[in-house]
């Protein structure tokens, strides 16, 4: 599925409140499914908007019309050496109240599940409370986001359940694109590090690097000292990092945090 095959899905889709879907094309990506029917195995590729990206068009929608919207605190339904579920329930002054439900899967789940449950569960949950309010919704894709499915694509756990295998491409090299369109947020293999993301990891830097003082950091300084922990980590720049990347690295962040506060005085 091309980025213009994208678009016309996405423009096709119709406006929610003051929104319109094409507003946040950036943040969705085509993802390939192999479904088994009574022919053999067939690919299907279907438009996914990550989770972020539904956030962002909840949260635009609500300011241009100065309503308020409310994230519960996530409840926790299951919490065992297998999983852990979350509920978190949106409520939305125009809309109402829709909650989404989502497990990490401790055994069986993909690294990321395994390494971050709570965060995986809640960003997962949010996304399908938001996309049961009617955001990020195209047709044929389901209540499922991007983060989701790529989730559930890196997991064997998936394609023992017989009826969805995922798709497995060898990767394939970037397509060239002209200098002022957006980075390839549309490709299903490594999707980029998402805004909300990078605000974590510049919210964590400055704290981490604030000391008991809480030193004041210009963004210029906070963008090079992200730029400095990707080159250690991963040899590129922030700028060329991955969802999966930036989860990796938001974990590693929050485990040094959680040591420095309980480091003893």
């Amino acid at each position: 599925m091309t980025r213009e095959q994208i678009l016309q899905i996405v423009r096709a889709t119709p406006n929610f409140g003051k929104v319109a879907h094409e507003e946040f094309a950036d943040y969705v990506l085509a993802l390939a499914q192999r479904k088994k029917t009574d022919e053999g195995w067939q690919t299907t590729e279907h438009p996914y908007m990550t989770v972020d990206g539904k956030l962002a068009m909840a949260n635009q929608d609500h300011a241009r019309l100065a309503k308020r919207l409310d994230f519960s605190s996530p409840l926790i339904l299951v919490d065992n050496d297998e999983q852990l579920t979350l509920m978190v329930t949106v409520t939305s002054e125009m809309y109402g109240t829709r909650h989404g439900i989502a497990t990490s899967r401790r055994i069986g789940g993909s690294e990321i599940e395994r390494l971050f449950p709570w965060e995986v569960a809640e960003t997962s949950a949010i996304g399908r409370a938001l996309s049961a309010m009617g955001y990020g919704l195209f047709p044929g894709s389901g209540l499922a986001s991007a983060d989701d499915m790529l989730r559930a694509s890196s997991t064997p756990i998936a394609e023992q359940r017989g009826s969805v295998e995922p798709e497995r491409r060898a990767p394939q090299p970037a397509p060239r694109r002209p200098s002022n369109e957006p980075r390839a947020t549309y490709s299903r293999a490594h999707p980029p590090l998402s805004p909300i993301q990078r605000n974590k990891l510049s919210e964590l830097w400055r704290v981490l690097h604030g000391g008991s003082e809480g030193a004041s950091f210009s963004q210029e300084d906070v963008n090079e000292g992200l730029d400095k922990l990707f080159l250690e980590t991963y040899k590129h720049g922030v700028n060329e990092a991955t969802y999966e990347e930036g989860a990796r690295l938001t974990g590693q962040l929050l485990a040094e945090l959680r040591n420095k506060t309980n480091a003893p005085a």
